[in-house]
């Protein structure tokens, strides 16, 4: 069974009802929104969403704001109970669209050994990448520093589209609350890798280029918020020897 895990702050105005239903047809998944104790109507939305459609959505509530990370972790766990064989996350802005989704969920089922594939923006020939110069480049600069952490090659940890096949050591890496709020992403990586088999760690993280990404205005993430997460890479990589 598959889920996808949609986490949600204040996201009244850009949440798009036709696009949830699009990945409901596309995915053939449940989805479970998490309400990550918005300010604003956002429950309400999500509320009106669940009731029109009973047997494929459900909404998770946070009692407050947590923080991205631990909404997903939440919505996760929430799906592993639920008996998920298959568990995906994307952003409520819907930058990457089903069809997108769908390429990394079967990239999943074909390769046995993978534990996540990940979704990544890289702007080839065909593909349709709109971001912007700034979001470009520190993202860049944020991939090479998460790579030197890491000690593995991913050009884009911070995309929001990734699915992980749900088996013992995923549910491990998602036991434990994450030390970020934003780059939470870095550590359930770093988890899944470090309790891998040495030599092995090439087929457990599959990273395959979008074919379609497109930047919506109004992010949640700041620029206090993207230096402070650069400094959060040290505490997780301190953090990550508990995990080998």
């Amino acid at each position: 069974m598959r889920f996808l895990v949609i986490p949600c702050f204040n996201e009244e105005h850009r949440l798009i009802t036709s696009e949830v239903i699009n990945c409901i047809e596309t995915l053939n998944c449940v989805v479970v929104l998490v309400d990550d104790g918005s300010t604003d109507k956002t429950r309400e939305v999500l509320n009106q969403l669940a009731l029109r459609f009973p047997k494929t959505i459900e909404v998770l509530a946070m009692p407050k704001n947590v923080g991205k990370g631990e909404a997903v972790r939440a919505g996760f766990n929430y799906a592993f109970d639920r008996g998920a064989t298959q568990v995906l996350f994307c952003d409520a802005d819907f930058a990457v669209g089903p069809h997108d989704l769908l390429r990394i969920c079967n990239a999943l089922d074909e390769n046995i050994e993978c534990k996540a594939v990940i979704g990544s923006r890289i702007a080839l020939v065909g593909s349709n990448i709109q971001r912007s110069t700034f979001r470009h480049y520190s993202g860049r600069a944020f991939a090479t520093l998460v790579s030197l952490i890491l000690g593995h090659q991913i050009y884009d940890t911070q995309c929001g589209a990734k699915v992980f096949k749900v088996d013992s050591e995923v549910r491990r890496a998602f036991s434990q609350p994450f030390l970020s709020r934003w780059a939470f992403d870095v550590e359930v990586i770093g988890r899944l890798l470090r309790m891998g088999q040495p030599g092995n760690s090439q087929k457990l993280i599959l990273e395959l280029p979008l074919l379609s990404w497109v930047e919506v205005p109004g992010s949640k993430i700041t620029l206090i918020s993207q230096l402070r997460t650069v400094f959060e890479l040290l505490k997780i990589r301190s953090s990550l020897h508990r995990w080998s």
